[in-house]
């Protein structure tokens, strides 16, 4: 794919949850590690799991995705991305509502055809502690 296919991939997220599903088939693997969820062959479960970020309940969070790089080509390759959130509620149990925060990820794609079979996603965690004010390891200087 391409880097407008994987923002146009990312906006679906956004209350676009239909369209987003259907990138998926019926053998997939996919896998949040910071999240710790992984999800094989469910795509009932995988629908659940996306419906945290669709912004479709006013009184939630509001997640913003939107593709920086992307590196190779129809068969797979790796998104980077950042994602910014409003919190209105606490997020993984961190104190977060009313805070905004913006974290960078990548995500491994490999693509069967227009078809997502393997998503692996990794985000920056010690940069959203820090955002949210909480102690997280320290980053490092090399000047």
């Amino acid at each position: 794919m391409n880097l407008e296919w994987e923002q146009d991939w990312l906006e679906q997220f956004d209350n676009r949850l239909d369209e987003l599903m259907a990138n998926y088939p019926e053998n997939f693997e996919y896998e949040d590690l910071n999240f710790g969820v992984r999800i094989m062959n469910d795509r009932e479960k995988l629908r659940r799991w996306f419906m945290a970020f669709e912004n479709a309940d006013p009184d939630a969070s509001t997640h913003i995705f939107t593709a920086t790089r992307y590196h190779g080509d129809e068969t797979g390759g790796c998104l980077e991305w950042m994602w910014d959130i409003k919190h209105k509620t606490d997020f993984l149990g961190l104190p977060a509502a009313g805070k905004e925060t913006r974290i960078t990820g990548m995500t491994v794609h490999k693509f069967d055809g227009p078809l997502i079979v393997l998503e692996r996603s990794l985000w920056d965690a010690g940069t959203l502690m820090r955002q949210l004010g909480l102690q997280a390891p320290a980053e490092a200087d090399f000047a």
